[in-house]
């Protein structure tokens, strides 16, 4: 039973090559919603993939980090849908979301800054 509100593996961004390429490619953008920030590339393989960062520096205890990458895929998981289109538009997407604040966050506010980054990410896509 698949809703399309899942994150499935191919979803996530592992590989070494493709996140050194998103943070040092000069056709990287990125914008930013306090406490979240996002960088975004376009690229050839099919699909739209997320990392997301929380740093050791921000929160010291693992915990505490856990807590802001679950809201922050949670938020993205359930409104990626806003990003279809782009998906069915250019081959796909590398986006890295970047935790800001050192500290915690309602969920509420953490989807609300997500929803705003992906519409302005989906305003500024390229058209079919």
């Amino acid at each position: 039973m698949d809703n399309g509100f899942g994150l499935k593996k191919a979803e996530r961004l592992c590989s070494k090559k493709a996140i050194d390429a998103l943070f040092t490619g000069t056709d990287s953008k990125s914008l930013s919603a306090y406490p979240i920030r996002i960088v975004y590339r376009y690229t050839e393989e099919a699909g739209i993939r997320i990392l997301v960062s929380v740093s050791k520096k921000r929160f010291r205890h693992a915990v505490d980090r856990n807590r802001a990458k679950r809201q922050i895929r949670e938020a993205y998981r359930l409104n990626k849908h806003r990003l279809d289109y782009i998906a069915q538009a250019s081959p796909g997407m590398d986006i890295a979301f970047i935790w800001l604040t050192d500290r915690h966050q309602p969920s509420q506010l953490v989807t609300a800054k997500i929803i705003s980054l992906l519409n302005k990410i989906a305003q500024s896509a390229p058209t079919p």
